[in-house]
């Protein structure tokens, strides 16, 4: 019975797989990696800024080959065309198929298998190439660059972490600061509530700034500027690193209302005349060839004009918040662009704009108003997302989009994010340069992977790769320069095979051909568990990069040849052994039982706590259990949070209101039950009780408050208890990140009081 009720905790890093994968040259003749020098260059602190160009990354998140303006996207991103036209647009850039892998490969310069994050981190296995550690000998970039005098910055999401690391108990070398960044600002998941974030500076939890109109874009490019001007102190001209990842745009698509309601009507079209309107525009600016066609819908989506009004009219809803949200973003981007313009650095920063995977269709066809209801394995049913129809984007839901807005925003590709065909990896790369690229506008179809960023740079900057990186011997990086097709348009590709791999799906591209296969194509569904040995299909992306047609029955020579070559790149960068979704899913659960008896059913805190995952935090929701809470109160009147897991979009937790001690249950819709004690605990010393029955199959739960051996409230209430609080908040003791749990109060206040030790004992039988 612990079991099952165990694998309810699970969940919730299945909720985290809004997830990527990738590959590299067929072999080390074909690929020349960043060389090694013999020590790292040195910055001289005279050393003028001019010599070494800064790097600015704005790594998007989930967003389509065919999503930004610049890309015949319909979807305004002004600031975005601002440095295409500045640079160049990579047309045939590859990426891996979800955020954790790709984001891993880019800061490494190495294949997501080779430093260990083959899938998502929420899911790692534990087996090389998916344990979820990256290794030593794979120092980032902004290691590299930083050993070469650069000040590094991170801002924004940072989701290639285990759970069990990402508390404030470290280790902390798998953190930004671990990686080589002098200074982080953002959040250690794979997605964030843009109004109400639990945000990290460097190493501690730290709250939103106090704004009304707040939102966490907004927030993260105050910040990236502040970061920017910081080397005022001391050396202006010293070049930086910065990798600006915002959530945007993964779910929730969150967006100031204005924003909203600048895209009322755009999207009436439906995503069928969406997709032929871009397809159009895509062959205009030869960002496709002339011959493309769309590809196939995938199983389970309808043609537009096969839908009933109201889910037109939700749909079409949905794609203009997504919308708002991402050109939001893009005008907060502006603004750092702007400030560097204003001191003169933009003409000497290479500025990199990219998506960690293709388009997201985690919303299956319903979309999700909160998307905690990814891991339950539960989809909305339409009159559940219309409730929230007004308010969708707003503080009160936690959306995603219909999956046909997914593929529409990866045209012409077939397919999505956590797929292996074109539409999970192929997507948007823009790179400028003023001082040193002196093509303004250009289009680049050279094959480039999300492996080659980090190299390109240490190339154009001028800084080798450095033979150690705290104290450890570098392994080369196997991603390559493509440097030199800044100025060669018709330079030929100097890579000739490129695998992917995730959750079962394979490919490999070699020469412009496709082989892939078709394992796993409903990113909503975690229980995929069949074999991974479906046949192998073949696509001429040159003349097909909408995979319209199998060749693989007319060239079994070819499909033989890049057979050969995909086991030989699996076997060289640690892709297997292959496995589903589900078996990393299992592996948390394992890990979960692991942790429950090695703390003999007890969770103890010496005090106040926070910051911990859902994933390794008391299983509250999933098991039975009775809390004690040492407290010494300074009057009868104390309002704060005992203990808290998740906000207020789903979560349970013991709060004192007016020294009156209330258990607070929220629903993923945001409705609240309550039960709460009839009198305050006095001022001075108390033992606080809660004891919470969560009997497995029923919605009942008898809940009993006591204080120094008084009863205070016992009730029997009926609450859906979710399967997770969403990967968005953690659970906190003394102490409540996030959004607060109790309505109208503060988050990220300290208990008044004081907290001495606090024990959740699940030890009794269930």
């Amino acid at each position: 019975m612990l079991k099952g009720r165990l694998a309810r905790m699970t969940v919730l890093a299945s909720g985290a797989l809004t997830l990527g994968m990738a590959a590299t040259p067929l072999n080390a003749q074909q690929s020349t990696p960043t060389p090694q020098a013999e020590v790292p260059v040195p910055y001289a602190p005279g050393q003028r800024q001019e010599q070494r160009p800064n790097v600015l990354v704005w790594m998007l998140d989930d967003v389509g080959f065919a999503q930004l303006s610049c890309f015949g996207g319909l979807v305004a991103t002004p600031n975005i065309d601002r440095v295409a036209a500045m640079g160049l647009r990579y047309s045939n850039y590859h990426t891996a198929p979800i955020c954790s892998a790709a984001r891993a490969s880019l800061l490494s310069g190495r294949m997501p298998h080779s430093v260990n994050i083959g899938s998502h981190a929420a899911v790692a296995r534990p087996f090389p190439g998916y344990n979820g550690q990256i290794p030593a000998s794979a120092g980032s970039i902004a290691d590299n660059l930083h050993q070469a005098g650069y000040a590094t910055f991170a801002l924004g999401k940072w989701d290639h972490l285990l759970a069990e690391e990402s508390t404030l108990a470290g280790p902390f070398d798998q953190w930004p600061a671990g990686q080589g960044f002098d200074r982080f600002y953002g959040f250690l998941a794979a997605d964030a509530d843009n109004w109400n974030p639990t945000l990290i500076r460097d190493l501690s939890p730290v709250t939103k700034p106090d704004d009304p109109d707040y939102h966490l874009n907004d927030d993260l490019a105050d910040q990236a500027i502040s970061m920017i001007r910081s080397r005022d102190a001391r050396n202006p001209s010293r070049p930086f690193f910065m990798y600006w990842a915002t959530g945007t745009a993964h779910a929730p698509h969150h967006a100031p209302q204005e924003w909203i309601d600048r895209y009322k009507g755009k999207f009436d079209m439906g995503w069928d005349k969406a997709r032929e309107a871009i397809l159009k525009q895509q062959k205009a600016e030869g960002l496709v060839p002339e011959q493309t066609k769309l590809g196939p819908r995938p199983e389970g989506m309808p043609a537009w004009n096969r839908l009933s009004a109201e889910q037109k009219t939700l749909f079409a809803r949905q794609m203009e918040v997504f919308a708002a949200s991402l050109s939001h973003a893009d005008e907060q981007f502006g603004r750092i662009l702007d400030a560097l313009e204003a001191s003169g650095e933009l003409e000497n920063t290479i500025v990199v704009v990219t998506s960690d995977n293709g388009a997201s269709a985690e919303g299956a066809l319903n979309g999700l108003f909160s998307e905690a209801l990814l891991g339950s394995g539960k989809q909305p049913s339409l009159a559940e997302n219309m409730e929230f129809y007004d308010r969708w984007g707003g503080p009160e839901t936690y959306p995603h989009y219909s999956f046909g807005w997914a593929v529409a925003g990866d045209t012409p590709f077939r397919y999505f994010k956590q797929t292996t065909h074109e539409g999970g990896t192929h997507v948007p790369l823009v790179v400028a340069w003023p001082k040193g690229i002196a093509a303004r506008g250009e289009r680049r179809a050279q094959f480039v992977h999300v492996a080659d960023i980090a190299p390109t740079i240490l190339d154009a900057a001028g800084v080798p790769l450095a033979e150690t990186v705290n104290n450890v011997k570098q392994q080369p990086m196997e991603g390559i320069s493509f440097t030199y097709s800044f100025a060669a348009p018709e330079a030929p590709t100097r890579k000739s095979a490129q695998y992917f791999e995730m959750f079962g799906n394979k490919g490999l591209w070699s020469d412009d051909w496709l082989l892939v296969t078709t394992h796993r194509t409903k990113p909503w569904d975690m229980t995929t568990a069949t074999p991974p040995n479906e046949p192998w299909e073949l696509y001429d992306l040159a003349k097909d990069p909408g995979e319209t047609s199998d060749l693989a029955k007319r060239n079994p020579e070819r499909v033989a040849s890049m057979d050969r070559a995909f086991a030989e790149q699996a076997e060289r960068y640690n892709v297997n052994p292959i496995g589903n979704v589900s078996e990393g899913t299992l592996e948390t659960m394992r890990k979960a039982r692991e942790e429950f008896s090695r703390r003999g059913g007890k969770w103890r805190f010496e005090g106040p706590v926070s910051n911990i995952p859902g994933t390794v935090a008391p299983p509250i929701s999933a098991l039975s259990f009775t809390m004690t809470a040492a407290l010494d109160l300074p009057d009868n009147s104390v309002t704060g949070p005992v203990f808290a897991n998740g906000g207020h979009l789903g979560g349970m937790g013991l709060y004192l209101r007016d020294g009156k001690p209330v258990v607070i249950l929220t629903t993923i819709k945001g409705e609240t039950t309550e039960i709460a004690a009839g009198e305050a605990l006095p001022a001075g010393q108390s033992t606080l009780s809660l004891t919470f029955t969560n009997a497995r199959g029923s919605d009942e739960h008898r809940v009993t408050i006591s204080a120094n051996d008084k009863t205070l409230a016992h009730d029997t209430v009926s609450f859906a208890m979710p399967v997770s609080f969403g990967i968005f908040e953690s659970f906190g003791v003394g102490i409540d990140y996030g959004s607060a749990l109790l309505p109208g109060a503060k988050a990220g206040v300290p208990f008044a009081g004081t907290i001495g030790e606090v024990v959740f004992d699940f030890s009794a039988p269930h």
